[in-house]
């Protein structure tokens, strides 16, 4: 079987369709191959990625109201820009694999620029930076603060004691 030459001159093409047809493939299959690579080193490569801080909230109120919604406590960060033991602490503990890991499956955080937010600071009787509370978004009651900075392993731990009385003040 045969077809018309494009250019519409009314000549028969000498090529059969099938030959036609079988060598589009070709020159596509290189082309789905190279594609296919480069699919699996940009996943690779997002895959392998680590995540190097958290995903604060830096909405108080949408931070309390995703807390509810995840029926999560929230972690409260007041941080002021500039200062040493805030610097540390975004720099060594927040970008930690484990403060991380602990905190985004744990707490919803929250994160205060006190500059910004001196009336959510002053309701919490923050005066020192960082300063850290754990709270259920519904209640008055908060644990903390953790002041200053800790290097991960410490700031874990005193997270999790912050944690537990948290969780022991629900029972």
């Amino acid at each position: 079987m045969s077809e018309r030459d494009p250019d519409n001159s009314g000549a028969e093409s000498q090529i059969p369709q099938d030959a036609r047809g079988a060598a589009r493939p070709k020159s596509t299959r290189g082309l789905l191959l190279i594609s296919l690579v480069f699919l699996a080193f940009v996943t690779v490569v997002l895959l392998t990625q680590r995540k190097d801080t958290i995903d604060w909230v830096e909405d108080y109120e949408t931070g309390l109201k995703l807390a509810r919604e995840q029926n999560k406590p929230v972690l409260l960060a007041f941080y002021k820009k500039f200062t040493r033991f805030t610097t540390d602490t975004f720099e060594n503990t927040y970008t930690d694999p484990g403060v991380i890991g602990y905190i985004e499956t744990n707490l919803v955080p929250i994160l205060i620029d006190v500059d910004k937010h001196p009336e959510i600071a002053e309701r919490y009787g923050v005066g020192y930076y960082p300063s850290h509370y754990v709270k259920y978004p519904d209640s008055s009651d908060k644990f903390g603060p953790m002041v200053g900075y800790d290097p991960p392993e410490r700031f874990l731990k005193k997270l999790k004691r912050l944690m537990e009385k948290l969780q022991s003040s629900r029972q």
